[in-house]
């Protein structure tokens, strides 16, 4: 009594199952967090960020009932003059500590060129307008 054997599905089982012996490991990247639509509580905390040509570091050092208390700070990624190597191009930059309006909802607030700044999913997502553009950032949590 001979058996019969499909060659199509046996090659077919044949690579599938060497191809699970792989010796590479399998590298594991968690999907990129987005926001929810939903606003968290304010809370003192560290995020860090890209807007426009611009990384950001944005601190929110004290949440008191009406105010929210503000540091940013960050690099310019991309001069927009050629000369990298001129000593006198700054490529840092921060701003002082500055006091910012809680809105009526409680849980964003507004500072100078950063409006409706809130927490969403972890992330800290507002808006930024220049005299240019408007950007609508979602900062990543600093650990």
């Amino acid at each position: 009594m001979f058996l019969k054997f499909d060659k199509k599905a046996t090659l077919l089982l044949l690579a599938s199952l060497l191809g699970a012996c792989s010796s590479q490991d399998t590298v594991y990247y968690p999907p990129a967090r987005k926001p929810l639509g939903m606003k968290e509580p304010l809370r003192p905390g560290h995020w860090r960020g890209p807007i426009g040509q611009t990384e950001v570091d944005y601190t929110i050092e004290q949440v008191a009932p009406a105010t929210v208390t503000v540091k940013v700070s960050g690099s310019v990624l991309r001069q927009a003059n050629k000369s990298y190597d001129s000593p006198s191009l700054q490529n840092y930059f921060y701003d002082r500590p500055r006091t910012c309006k809680r809105t009526g909802d409680g849980r964003s607030f507004d500072c100078t060129r950063y409006t409706d700044m809130h927490i969403d999913n972890g992330l800290l997502c507002g808006t930024y307008a220049t005299p240019d553009q408007v950007y609508r950032p979602c900062l990543e949590p600093v650990p």
